[in-house]
Formats: structure tokens, C-alpha cells, sequence
């Protein structure tokens, strides 16, 4: 019996559940929403006969079989959504294409590793070993959930997660996110901008004091009034990982500054509108690729200019050398990791990337090869685990942006790679 359709139906399902974190309730610190999706994920798990566990909120992990235990780690809540969407956000099914926050981040591909598992033991398959979905509520803003999971609960002894990209990614650099306090410039009244320090800043304002150049373009506007230029910009989101496919509206304010008002704005462009880090003299690369960074979040407070860079650093740099650096340039005052997570590393010898590629490939009919990325998955709560999926190398990325999207060609033939993958790695016949 082939589920992708009720595979789909129930991803429709968890989309329409908002899930962006909002005020703690009964059912969950991180809000209804998330409390709504725990409920859902765990109530499909055990009308197949899995054993689930309700995890205060804070996750469920739903598991069948016995022995070693084998980790599929994923997540229910989401970024924000805002912005004008060519479809519903909350899911909606239009020209072919699957839209919501979450069809591809996290909550599509939890649900299709899922549905697959549902389908082999329905084709009369057993596992080999103890498999565990794990669903976290909290992966977008803390990893609290994960956290809380590993702290209470059994840790599996390999898995992956559905939450990076095709073939198989087995190397991930480290990720910091740093707050760096600049010296404000004397004129900058004030400047706001971003959400998320892992989400390249789409709607950035600004007030100076003194009478800047007025423009009036579609993504970018200056206005002088009583001696004050206010200044809006909008940009294009993208994942902070990849700030290079974004459009930062803080980079537009900061280039519109120094051309009208001076030397201190120009200090400041050249720092931070600069996704290689090269501004700040944190750039480097390693087998594992380049350092990016990202200028996530800005805003002032008092005589201080506070930006939160999002910084993705190669395995062989220490993110005490990338802090020492960034406290030995001008006008810094002072730089503090707010959040973290350490580099990681699998093998690509190792039996299981080279299962998961080999499933992929199967499927796929393609020749792919191990990747390593800037991105944090739940892989890097595993010693010995990958993120495979849901991203094939020919999609449009538009996670964390407007219009998330998967065509429904891809998302069946993501479906039908983690069938062939759990088939692979977890069941026997």
C-alpha cells in the first residue's frame, strides 16, 4: 500500500497548525501552536502502533522495534511567515506546488520519514533495531527542546535528520551567534531592524540626525523632515547560512549612510555588509568551506549600535579565535555568544552515509555525492549522525523566505527516497 497520499493529507494538516513561537500555554512552553503539532504527531504515531511519549512540551519521540536505537530528528515549529505570500502559509496545495511554513523546515519531511515507516510495516517489514522519531518544539529559536530531550530520555546511538540537504550531508560547520557592540555614530537617532539572527534582515528603518540625500525607490526610501533623514529598506530574506542568496536591507541603509554622512558609517559598511566576514577579519575556510556571516538583527540602545551576526565557521576554527578578532576591530566594545552549537563530523565511509547515498541514488538515478554545509541540524545532537534531505541539489531554496514551497513532483520523490532509505538502514523483511 503506497501512502503518499495520506502522507500528504497530514502534512496539510500540521501546516495549518501556526507553530512560530509565541506565549507558553498548559500544553507547551513554546506556545499552542507547538502544543497543537506535538499532539498531532504523536496521536498519528500511535494509531500505528507506535509507543509515544509526550515529552512536557517540549518534544514527543514515538518509536516501534527493539535493540540499538536509530534517531530520525526533526522538528515542528517554524520561523515567522511574514510578508505577502502567493498562497495560504498556513498550506495550500496551487499549480502544482505545495505551500506552508514547514512543507520543506521541518514539518514536511518528519511527516513523509513517518508515513514511510507506516508503509513498510504495512508491506509486512520489521525493524531491525529500535526506531525513534524524534520531534522537537523549539529547534528555530533555542534547540531548547532537544536539549530538554537528551537531558531526560535515551540517546540514540546513530539516525539522521530530514533537515539540510540531498545526497547526504556528513559535515557541518560550527555555528555563533555574537552579539558585537559598535560604538554608535552621534547622528544615528536610531535603526531597527530583523528578527532573527538566522534570517538575513528584510525590513530595516533608521532616523539620522541631518539632512541626507531624499529618495524615493521601491525597495529603499530617504526623507528629510525638521532636519532629520528617515530612512526605510526592504530586502529579501534567506536562511542565515546562506546570507549570499539573501537581499540584507541593513546593508542598504548602512551604503545609503556613507555616502551622505561620513567617515563612522563607512567604518560601519565596510565591517558589516559583508557576508564573507573578510569587514570584520573573521574570514577563513577549511575541508569543511568558508566562514559566512550574517548581520541578523540590529537595533540601538543608548550610545551603543547592537548588531547579532549569525556566524557559520569552519571545523578548524575555534569560535574563540572569531571572537578575539571580532573585539580587536574599530569601534567594537564589546562581543558576547549568545547561542552555539559545535562543529560536526561524520565520516563519508562510514556504513551509514554511505546506506543513506546509496538509497538516494537508487531512487534518484543520480551519481551524488557527501556534502558539508553552514546549516545546524539535530544531526549535531548525535555523535554518530547526518541530515539527509528534504533539499534535492535543483530546488529553489525557499526556506525561511516568503512562499515556502515544494512542487509535488519533489516532495513524492522525497518521500519515496527516505521509503527507500528506512528500507535500507532500519527494516528487514
Amino acid at each position: 500500500m503506497y501512502l503518499f497520499d495520506k502522507a500528504l493529507d497530514a502534512t496539510m494538516k500540521i501546516l495549518s497548525f501556526d507553530s512560530v513561537q509565541s506565549a507558553p500555554c498548559d500544553q507547551s512552553p513554546f506556545g499552542e501552536g507547538v502544543a497543537k503539532c506535538l499532539h498531532f504527531v504523536e496521536d498519528e504515531a500511535k494509531a500505528h502502533g507506535f509507543r509515544t511519549c509526550y515529552g512536557d512540551g517540549y518534544y514527543v519521540f514515538a518509536e516501534i522495534g527493539e535493540g540499538d536505537l536509530f534517531g530520525v530528528l526533526g522538528h515542528v515549529d517554524t520561523v515567522p511567515y511574514e510578508g505577502k505570500w502567493d498562497a495560504n502559509p498556513l498550506g495550500e496545495i496551487k499549480d502544482g506546488r505545495i505551500y506552508g511554513r514547514g512543507v520543506l523546515d521541518d514539518k514536511g519531511p518528519m511527516i513523509c520519514c513517518m508515513y514511510a515507516a507506516f508503509q513498510l510495516l504495512q508491506e509486512g517489514y520489521q525493524p531491525k533495531c529500535r526506531l525513534r522519531f524524534i520531534f522537537g518544539g523549539n529547534e528555530e529559536t533555542g534547540w531548547k527542546c532537544i536539549e530538554r530531550y537528551m537531558q531526560k530520555e535515551e540517546k540514540p546511538v546513530t539516525g539522521f535528520s530530514p533537515d539540510g540537504d540531498f545526497p547526504v550531508i556528513h559535515c557541518e560547520r560550527g555555528v555563533a551567534q555574537i552579539l558585537v557592540r559598535f560604538v554608535k555614530p552621534a547622528s544615528l537617532l536610531s535603526l531597527e531592524g530583523g528578527v532573527r539572527a538566522n534570517i538575513v534582515i528584510d525590513d530595516a528603518t533608521a532616523v539620522i540626525d541631518g539632512e541626507g540625500r531624499e529618495v524615493e525607490e521601491k525597495d529603499f526610501s530617504a526623507k528629510v523632515r525638521d532636519g532629520k533623514t528617515y530612512i526605510k529598506a526592504a530586502g529579501r530574506p534567506a536562511h542565515g547560512s546562506t546570507p549570499d542568496k539573501g537581499d540584507n536591507a541593513l546593508w542598504k541603509i548602512l551604503g545609503y549612510a556613507a555616502k551622505n554622512f561620513g567617515e563612522e558609517y563607512a567604518t560601519l559598511e565596510k565591517q558589516i555588509c559583508d557576508w564573507t566576514g573578510a569587514g570584520l577579519g573573521i574570514n577563513c575556510e577549511d575541508y569543511s568551506g568558508a566562514l559566512t556571516c550574517n548581520a541578523g538583527i540590529a537595533r540601538c540602545e543608548g550610545d551603543e549600535l547592537l548588531i547579532t551576526l549569525d556566524v557559520r565557521h569552519p571545523n578548524t576554527v575555534a569560535r574563540a579565535e572569531i571572537e578575539e578578532k571580532l573585539r580587536a576591530q574599530k569601534g567594537v566594545l564589546n562581543v558576547t555568544t549568545e547561542h552555539f552549537h559545535d562543529s560536526h563530523y561524520v565520516d563519508e565511509k562510514e556504513d551509514l552515509v554511505r546506506g543513506l547515498l546509496e538509497a538516494y541514488n537508487s531512487v534518484t538515478g543520480t551519481d551524488g555525492k557527501p556534502l558539508s554545509i553552514g546549516g545546524a541540524t539535530y544531526a549535531r545532537a548525535l555523535e554518530h549522525g547526518v541530515a539527509f534531505g528534504p533539499m534535492f541539489p535543483w530546488q529553489e531554496s525557499t526556506i525561511h523566505q516568503k512562499n515556502e514551497y515544494a512542487t509535488m513532483e519533489d516532495f513524492r520523490l522525497m518521500y519515496d527516497v527516505y521509503l527507500e532509505a528506512l528500507k535500507r538502514t532500519v527494516f528487514t523483511k
